[in-house]
């Protein structure tokens, strides 16, 4: 987005009017005896050539200002793309377990004119799978046809076996143990607490329930809106 690169350096307060010289200054905090500074390097494209490798790689490397409304504006193309495919596996006959803004999970082989891996906006063949249990989005198991597995689940690092999520699918709760860590850079405090307790709740937003006869919730199945 060609933004100007910014770098945070944590200094002392004599590092710290140099920088003042030389950059413009965004931020200073105070950390006791020293000072975390935001400076934006703006210096011409012709003048950084001119500088030495270490210097070139550092501004390369830094991190511009993030601007919402273009994330935004890419993701919502992003799904308006993956809806056109959604469309086209339906046209062929094709069922949809899960989606997700740049995925599609069928049951079958997608039509090969919408499919090669070398070309920006077409789909490519990730996996070939057995059995897949989708409990809600980013929460997922698959059981490849080598027997090998892929486990998902945002917000979770670590992995539950099969048997986890189908309690999960069928609505029940997991009580796990994480760690979460906090920074506070203007204390220059960064505190890690463990083996915390986190209940991990299934939420249906894009899924139905799927009934037997006698009422018993069996399974889900993608949510499917009918415009008129």
């Amino acid at each position: 987005m060609h933004t100007d690169p910014v770098r945070d350096e944590i200094v002392t307060p004599e590092q710290s009017l140099n920088i003042m010289n030389k950059y413009k200054v965004q931020n200073v905090i105070s950390i006791d005896f020293l000072q975390l500074i935001s400076y934006t390097i703006d210096l011409p494209i012709s003048e950084v050539r001119n500088k030495n490798k270490v210097i070139r790689k550092m501004i390369q490397e830094l991190p511009g200002q993030t601007n919402v409304p273009i994330a935004a504006a890419v993701t919502a193309y992003s799904r308006m793309l993956i809806n056109q495919y959604k469309l086209k596996a339906l046209q062929s006959g094709l069922d949809i377990y899960y989606s997700d803004t740049d995925s599609l999970v069928l049951n079958g082989p997608f039509p090969e004119e919408y499919c090669d891996p070398a070309k920006l906006g077409m789909l490519k063949l990730e996996h070939v799978f057995r059995e897949g249990i989708f409990v809600s989005p980013k929460i997922y198991f698959l059981e490849l046809e080598d027997g090998t597995s892929i486990n998902k689940c945002k917000g979770y690092s670590g992995k539950f076996n099969k048997e986890q999520y189908l309690s999960l699918l069928k609505g029940q709760s997991l009580d796990l143990r994480i760690t979460r860590w906090t920074i506070n850079l203007e204390e220059g405090i960064v505190q890690v607490r463990k083996d915390l307790s986190y209940r991990l709740n299934p939420i249906f937003l894009k899924r139905n329930k799927v009934f037997n006869s006698q009422g018993v919730w069996i399974d889900t199945r993608p949510l499917v809106l009918n415009l008129l």
